[in-house]
């Protein structure tokens, strides 16, 4: 009897334990869900952003990267993501652009990840970026349009996962 007591008794407090972690990740996954949807505006963006760097187009990348500075300011983005941008705002410099645009990318990649969202949103990676270290970019399609290469290589890169 008494084991059978002990043994409801610490399924009770197993349960209750349980029961409060759930809670805890339901308010969790909330309170990301919140962040995701505030960073979702920005993505925009970014991809304006990408498609101007795509078109290998100084002019326009910085006018992009002017609007994407406001908004990951206003939706708190991180420090790095944020001076990256305003890098490649201030400067007429197409690969300066592209590699602060690497910064913006791998930030922007590591949030997304870390909150679990943006869905359709593709990882694509060029092996030949940056002397053959490697560089990720994100885009709404799976079709690879490089920003690294832009016209050069405008293909060169592979879709690495889906977001």
């Amino acid at each position: 009897m008494k084991t059978t007591l002990l043994t409801l008794g610490l399924a009770l407090a197993i349960a209750s334990c349980s029961s409060a972690k759930k809670e805890e990740k339901a308010e969790t996954k909330e309170a990301a869900k919140t962040e995701v949807t505030e960073a979702s505006s920005g993505i925009s963006d970014y991809m304006a952003l990408k498609d101007a760097l795509v078109q290998t187009d100084a002019s326009a990348a910085k006018d992009a990267a002017a609007k994407l500075a406001e908004s990951a300011t206003k939706e708190n983005w991180s420090a790095d993501i944020v001076e990256a941008t305003k890098t490649i705002a201030s400067s007429d410099n197409v690969e300066a652009q592209r590699t602060a645009f690497k910064t913006v990318t791998d930030g922007l990649i590591a949030s997304l990840k870390a909150n679990d969202s943006e869905d359709g949103v593709y990882v694509q990676y060029c092996p030949m970026a940056f002397d053959n270290t490697g560089a990720s970019w994100l885009s709404m399609s799976d079709q690879i349009r490089n920003p690294y290469f832009g016209d050069k290589m405008l293909k060169c890169g592979k879709v690495t996962e889906e977001l």
